[in-house]
């Protein structure tokens, strides 16, 4: 059962929340005397949901919570969404019930629902288990932001900036697979000319701003098999080759790319930042 939570859920909630301080601790900050607060912070813009087990075991029933918060309506129509799953529950597989439970409210249409179009969840990339519980849900990753939030940790109080990596769940794609394959943006860029020898070319430095692989006959004497590591990767790649106009055309459609979708330049040598990055930004312009 989900609901929002009232003020006799409090003695349950800090039970569940002391209960489970020590698992908790390694990715967040538990309070167990903070719910009289989330009650009085339920806005628009911030809703809390607690999944409570229809059979409740021991001192409490109450399987976990659930903020959705950073609500923003218009043209964005998206949230965020943070979680704790409570001992003994977790592990079981209810927690996971209920927050399909929840995300069915996000995108159902108001006012029953929230009517949401995006709904992110944001974990440390160490925290494996809650990574995986999203994925069994068929959330998929689709970003890492640096030093995303500031916590302490169980073993040092003193807060600390940490990486998070981002999921997320369109209301189109809801419910999902589980699992479902995450399909990258696959981009490409081909270098067509006799490549520079000084190690400083435009292709290395062009991948590198982009994070896709190079893939140049320097190394790679034949253009075919170029074209078919290009082919193999799953995020495209920057092509180093010295081909004709016909066999450039050929060896983008062996790679099962548009050949007038894919930028083609010509070798700079020691480029500046600049130039690279405004051959990366060309790039990215050409797959919207």
């Amino acid at each position: 059962m989900v609901r929002s939570p009232t003020h006799a859920d409090a003695a349950a909630y800090a039970q569940a929340v002391t209960r489970s301080t020590r698992r908790l601790s390694d990715f967040a900050v538990p309070d167990p005397d903070n719910l009289v607060g989330l009650i009085g912070a339920q806005s628009p813009t911030f809703r809390t949901f607690l999944i409570h087990a229809r059979d409740r075991e021991g001192e409490h029933g109450i399987v976990g919570r659930v903020n959705v918060s950073n609500v923003a309506r218009g043209s964005f129509r998206s949230a965020t969404m943070g979680y704790d799953a409570y001992d003994p529950y977790a592990g079981r597989g209810l927690f996971a019930e209920g927050l399909e439970i929840v995300i069915d409210t996000v995108f159902s249409d108001e006012p029953a629902g929230m009517g949401l179009h995006r709904i992110e969840a944001n974990i440390q990339p160490t925290n494996t288990r809650s990574a995986g519980l999203v994925r069994s849900l068929g959330f998929v990753h689709e970003g890492f932001s640096r030093d995303y939030l500031s916590l302490p940790s169980k073993d040092d109080p003193a807060r600390t900036w940490r990486d998070h990596d981002r999921y997320a769940m369109l209301a189109s794609d809801w419910p999902a697979v589980p699992y479902r394959p995450h399909r990258p943006h696959r981009m490409a860029l081909v270098i067509n000319g006799v490549p520079g020898v000084d190690g400083r070319g435009v292709a290395n430095l062009v991948a590198a701003e982009l994070s896709l692989p190079v893939f140049s006959i320097r190394t790679v004497p034949d253009p075919a098999v170029l074209w078919e590591l290009l082919r193999q990767s799953s995020i495209g790649g920057v092509v180093e080759c010295h081909v004709s106009p016909v066999e450039l055309r050929i060896g983008l459609a062996r790679s099962g790319l548009e050949a007038a979708q894919v930028p083609v330049i010509e070798p700079v040598a020691d480029p500046s930042k600049r130039e690279v990055v405004d051959i990366a930004l060309r790039v990215r312009a050409a797959y919207p």
